[in-house]
């Protein structure tokens, strides 16, 4: 048995970290604000008594470091996930995503027992075309990715600086359940609900703009991984495979047999047009994906038929 402090611990992929820790047989500690997160997310697992949960602001040091003392392993998810709102909050959202990694870097930095895993986004690399590897330039097209690729650079500060134990995981898109059906990249969500409620599929410009969707599952399993990487490395999480926007909506009403339309409006500033991952290096360390993004569709759907996204979990 291990002691995990997740912060971020109630959001979507937070709260899926969260499950599987306990469920592998760890005690694990989750620090939320409620920011991103929410309470319904982690309902279920308050009555696990290896399950602790703190309601705070990892932007407070004294309160965060007082939760990460006694844990060995600190998974590092609290961040402003929102591409759109960091056009509208560029501050806010670099100070969260910095100076909150900051606050992780030196509670680990001055207990050498503790290590680090931060979680970033393939929006670090911005618009480029082909496959993006972990030695790709990143590109960031938005402050939300440039507040990632500080934190990054941080991080790998730390470690040469430092010998500060942490990795860096590059997250590419991400479905499943308990994400929200609204907000920047959650485009698979949207689609579900609009289509189930017979309403129309909303396609930012010409739909070729392409995602790497990666099941929730595949995409802890891969977090899990990276606790045995290397200290100082970055790997990405992904499946390796691109699709258009316009396939995910057509897969998507089809697997739902809906009778909704796909129709495209203005495109959005700063969206990245391709983004697909190269997993060879994550591979190597033994993470497998085990659903195609038709297979994990299919789980999804059957979810929301039988859960509202939006209450996070509440049976319809």
């Amino acid at each position: 048995m291990k002691k995990y402090l997740v912060t971020g611990g109630a959001g979507f992929i937070g709260s899926h970290l969260c499950e599987r820790l306990l469920k592998d047989g760890h005690q694990v500690i989750c620090l939320d604000n409620f920011y991103n997160g929410n309470l319904n997310n982690i309902r279920g697992l308050f009555n696990n008594r290896n399950f602790h949960f703190i309601e705070e602001d990892v932007l407070n040091f004294d309160k965060t470091r007082e939760a990460a003392l006694t844990c060995d392993h600190i998974f590092h998810l609290a961040a402003q996930i929102h591409v759109e709102k960091s056009i509208i909050r560029p501050t806010e959202t670099l100070n969260i995503n910095l100076n909150g990694t900051k606050n992780i870097l030196d509670i680990c930095t001055q207990n050498k027992n503790i290590s680090m895993t931060i979680a970033s986004s393939a929006e670090v690399y911005g618009e480029s075309y082909g496959e993006h590897d972990e030695q790709s330039p990143v590109k960031p097209q938005s402050p939300y990715a440039a507040s990632k690729v500080s934190a990054e650079a941080l991080c790998t500060s730390y470690y040469y600086t430092y010998g500060t134990d942490v990795r860096i995981v590059r997250n590419f898109n991400t479905f499943g359940p308990r994400q929200r059906s609204s907000g920047y990249g959650s485009v698979i969500a949207i689609f579900v609900k609009r289509a189930l409620e017979g309403k129309p599929l909303i396609v930012y410009g010409d739909g070729q703009q392409t995602r790497d969707y990666q099941y929730i599952d595949d995409v802890i399993d891969g977090y899990l991984i990276s606790e045995s990487i290397p200290k100082g490395e970055i790997v990405n999480t992904g499946v390796g495979e691109d699709f258009t926007i316009n396939h995910i909506a057509e897969l998507i009403l089809k697997i739902s047999n809906s009778k909704s339309k796909v129709v495209h409006t203005d495109p959005r500033p700063g969206e990245v047009r391709k983004l697909r991952s190269n997993v060879d290096k994550i591979k190597k360390y033994g993470h497998t994906n085990q659903l195609s993004l038709e297979e994990g569709l299919k789980k999804y759907i059957n979810w929301v038929i039988k859960y509202d996204p939006d209450s996070l979990g509440v049976m319809k």
